[in-house]
């Protein structure tokens, strides 16, 4: 009979595990050994099971013997370095990260043939290195839990590769063929149908590669079909399956919002008689800031920013705040929104809709006629919006094409904005923030969620005008921390790095200017150049260099400052209804006003917050990657009918396998490919961002305008591939090679291939 688990089996001594019953052979009987397996988190080997049992030197001949006995009749597993029950997995073994829990952990598979597909659980780190993805695989330690099931912590990650592969299906003449969605990824490859799998032609679907050689290292298997690739929504649908956003909230989560209402007025300022207005664009359906503007005795202007008071409906460590704190932020896409919170908060008690009661925190500014900060406060309020006005709206009352009155506010609301935001522009243009100049592609969808155009968006007065008050706030609440010593997640913005940023004197140089990098950079420096290309031909892909050249914003509680906007003190204020960041210095402020407050940051470890703070920089960058691939397809889906058409389009980055060209103004972007150049051995010149011809004298260069027939589209990739047919440089003093009439140059044999590494071939 069996032993219980965790005890020495009966008939044995307490002291030494031996079996009393035979003191001749003195090693446990089968039935104790299994059970002793079974109850070890963590496998052991011979040494560890001969002190175990007690096992004296003249009888471990035997109980080698018992064992390998055990292991051919297929009880156990003896690796040499670890002894397990029979199907159960070794304690290093490599694991591939299959999904995410609704708890954020990881969930995994072993990787081999010979090993079982069993679940095991995987929290994920944080830390450099070890915070592996869905797709990856990892070294990882196993364990058992009380329960029996595995738990890995992780060694290090083996690959930074995800085995995951997003595409189509083709079908073939033997079954389908899968081709992949990323851009770049030419060959298909063959799939392998699991029993029971439904496919059609045409489906997107989510597979994993089989590892082998040869023709088995192009096989994939089918884990998720997403649909048919022609269905409205699926370009988006794609893009949450592939980047792993967390799109559907659990049961837990919504019930947190059950019962939620505007909390009364004690412990709040009423504001609901100020005529505070929000102004976002037309489509918005979360209002999360007000704004209000009067003039001060003496000159200067009061300012109100009211923000969503969503800390009082989202409690920390509830599963509301759980589930906001692993979707970081919320996720736009051009036919919907995977929100952070719950519509019941996000389009309802959160969003500050009109001649509604709301709950907010309110920044109040007193700034001079110049811009500058007098005094500043933070405090919680009720609030009722007067009116809800669109960009367009408030952008119309400011050119004087309609009056105020039309926008169904009392007179002088609007005028007083606009004085206040001229102040705060003086401000602005008096530190110098980096002038960027770059338009903003909007994907227009009809009520079938088909794609009917692309509209290139540039920044209205209105939006500046909302933008400089949402500044304003961002610097109160920083600096309101500051002062109070509270935690604070800071939005950070370093430096450029000297090596990005050396590339720009060359550029510089050509616009007639100059660009030292040995100086400690400033963001005048950069616009400088700006300044230069302003209403040139140049100017998008001067603008988009000096972009390139920047380091990427984070969340961080160390406050080095914000390079881009100039400023030394800067967090995330003002939308805390789709950033998490927001409402964690929400939280923050809340104890600076009220300590001890049970909807504030507490006593948080400033080592978790940090935790946070790169997790929400890392949740900020996939869904600005998903939103960027998924107009990306939009655009490609556009391009769809125009299919050997011949256009314009200008160099807007140069590589060492071709050009990417911005067609039609920005709306979409094609490659180039060198095979598609005139015939030359091309050398792709990094710091000058150009193909440079050696033997026939061509030259492309960024910016350079050509001419180019769109050769093939595949919207799933988000791929428009182009083919040259007139433009660029071709020097003198070398030999020229008549064209064809379609613009490509006769077959000829190619030089040989040359040393350096950045030395291409077209053929």
């Amino acid at each position: 009979m069996p032993a219980q688990r965790g005890k020495v089996p009966s008939g044995k001594t307490a002291k030494t595990g031996l079996v009393d019953s035979n003191p001749a052979h003195a090693v446990p009987d089968e039935a104790a050994l299994l059970a002793y397996l079974a109850d070890c988190p963590t496998p052991p080997d011979l040494r560890g099971l001969i002190k175990a049992f007690g096992i004296t030197a003249d009888h471990r001949r035997a109980f080698r013997h018992q064992l390998r006995d055990m292991a051919d009749r297929g009880l156990i597993t003896d690796n040499k370095r670890a002894i397990t029950l029979a199907g159960r997995l070794p304690e290093i073994c490599v694991i591939e990260v299959t999904g995410i829990d609704e708890h954020g952990d990881g969930t995994g598979q072993p990787v081999g043939d010979d090993l079982p597909p069993v679940a095991i659980h995987i929290p994920l780190s944080r830390k450099a290195g070890k915070a592996a993805a869905v797709g990856q695989q990892i070294l990882a330690r196993l364990t058992t839990t009380p329960a029996g099931d595995y738990e890995a912590q992780t060694i290090r990650v083996l690959d930074r590769q995800h085995k995951r592969i997003f595409g189509i299906l083709v079908k073939a003449d033997n079954g389908f063929r899968l081709q992949p969605a990323d851009r770049g990824k030419r060959d298909s490859l063959v799939i392998r149908l699991n029993p029971g799998d439904v496919v059609a032609d045409g489906d997107l679907v989510e597979a994993a590669l089989i590892d082998g050689r040869g023709r088995l290292g192009k096989t994939a298997r089918i884990i998720k079909n997403l649909g048919p690739s022609a269905a409205p929504g699926a370009f988006s649908a794609l893009a949450i399956a592939e980047f792993g956003i967390r799109h559907a909230f659990p049961e837990s989560v919504l019930r947190d919002t059950d019962g939620c209402t505007v909390p009364p007025l004690a412990g709040r300022d009423d504001l609901r008689a100020c005529p505070l207005v929000t102004i976002d664009g037309a489509d918005a359906r979360d209002f999360d800031d007000a704004v209000y503007a009067e003039p001060l005795d003496g000159g200067g202007w009061r300012l109100l920013i009211a923000i969503a008071d969503v800390a009082h409906y989202v409690r920390p460590s509830s599963a509301l705040d759980t589930e906001a704190q692993k979707r970081g932020n919320s996720v736009y896409f051009p036919d919907r929104v995977v929100p952070m919170l719950p519509e019941a908060l996000s389009n309802d008690l959160c969003s500050l809709r009109p001649q509604e009661d709301r709950a907010a925190m309110v920044a109040e500014i007193h700034i001079t006629s110049t811009g500058d900060c007098l005094s500043h406060q933070i405090r919680r309020a009720l609030i009722r919006s007067a009116a809800r006005l669109t960009y367009d709206q408030v952008q119309a009352v400011f050119d004087g094409i309609i009056d105020e009155t039309d926008c169904g506010v009392p007179h002088g609301t609007l005028h007083a904005l606009f004085g206040a935001w001229r102040s705060l522009d003086q401000a602005r243009q008096a530190r110098e923030p980096l002038a960027l100049n770059l338009s903003e592609r909007r994907v227009i969808i009809d009520d079938s969620g088909n794609p009917v155009r692309i509209d290139q968006r540039v920044q209205s007065t209105a939006q500046r005008l909302i933008e400089d008050f949402m500044i304003a706030a961002n610097v109160a609440a920083a600096e309101t921390l500051i002062k109070a010593r509270r935690p604070c997640v800071f939005r950070v913005h370093d430096t450029p790095d000297p090596k990005k940023a050396a590339s720009l004197g060359k550029l510089a140089e050509s616009l007639g200017g100059s660009f030292t990098t040995g100086q400690v950079l400033r963001p005048h420096h950069f616009n400088r150049i700006l300044a230069l290309a302003a209403g040139s031909d140049d100017e998008l892909t001067v603008n988009e260099t000096v972009l390139r050249s920047q380091a990427k914003a984070i969340y961080s509680t160390e406050n080095i400052g914000h390079f881009g906007l100039s400023l030394r003190h800067y967090a995330h204020f003002t939308s805390p209804i789709r950033r998490y960041a927001d409402l964690l210095v929400h939280r923050s402020l809340i104890d600076a006003m009220t300590p001890g407050a049970s909807d504030g940051l507490g006593a948080m470890p400033v080592g978790e917050i940090d935790e946070i703070s790169t997790h929400i920089s890392e949740t900020e960058a996939t869904a600005a990657a998903a939103e960027r691939r998924t107009i990306d397809r939009f655009a490609a889906a556009l391009f769809e009918t125009r299919r050997g058409e011949v256009m314009d389009g200008t160099v807007s980055s140069v590589t060492g396998f071709g050009l990417f060209i911005r067609l039609d103004d920005g709306a979409a972007d094609g490659l180039l490919p060198m095979r598609a150049l005139p015939d030359d051995f091309y050398d792709f010149d990094e710091d000058n961002q150009s193909l440079d011809g050696r033997h026939n004298g061509w030259s492309f260069k960024n910016g350079a305008r050509l001419t180019v027939r769109v050769a093939a589209v595949t919207p799933v990739a988000g791929s428009i591939m182009l083919e040259w047919v007139s433009g660029g440089l071709q020097t003198t003093g070398k030999r020229r090679i008549r064209l064809s009439k379609q613009g490509r140059a006769p077959s000829r044999r190619s030089p040989r291939r040359g040393k350096a590494k950045d030395h291409r071939r077209r053929r």
